[in-house]
């Protein structure tokens, strides 16, 4: 992926974006629940959600990592969020 990173804080609803930081923490959904892994991403500016739907669990994809993910970026009450968007282990 060669998309050049954009700050969170930067970033615009809307539009297609890069963002590289840590993953701060991971959801899960329940079992009886649609299958759904939400990453917390924090890249020292803001905080983002990248929402894997479809997945419980993605190898690499854990608390600590750094990682790139790039997609169009929505707006939520909580933190930016990204669905299913392509992503890169750093």
């Amino acid at each position: 992926m060669n998309d050049s990173p954009t700050a969170i804080a930067q970033a615009k609803v809307r539009d297609l974006a890069a963002i590289e930081g840590r993953i701060i923490s991971i959801t899960v959904e329940p079992q009886d629940a649609a299958p759904r892994l939400t990453a917390r991403i924090d890249d020292g500016t803001g905080r983002m959600d990248a929402i894997f739907m479809g997945r419980r669990s993605i190898a690499g994809i854990e608390p600590g990592a750094r990682v790139l993910v790039a997609g169009r970026l929505c707006d939520a009450e909580a933190a930016p969020r990204m669905y299913n968007p392509r992503f890169e282990l750093r």
